[in-house]
């Protein structure tokens, strides 16, 4: 059986990208009652789409462009 979910809460974690599941822990482990909003899915913007990897792509790619582009910048 589920406990029912208190009306009134210590915290609100607006979030559950990569720190929001962590602090919720956190804060339930201290005993707190906690509730964790999230709008779409969890994980975050950075881990659902795979913005670290399209970074570290872009870089690759942009630094010969980059290096190239400073020789004729005087």
């Amino acid at each position: 059986m589920v406990a029912p979910m208190p009306i009134r809460f210590d915290a609100i974690v607006i979030g559950a990208g990569q720190a929001g599941p962590s602090l919720a822990a956190r804060l339930t482990a201290a005993g707190r009652t906690v509730a964790l909003v999230e709008r779409k899915l969890f994980g975050g913007t950075c881990v659902i789409r795979d913005v670290l990897q399209q970074r570290r792509w872009w870089r690759a790619h942009m630094r010969p462009i980059r290096r190239d582009a400073r020789r004729f910048m005087a």
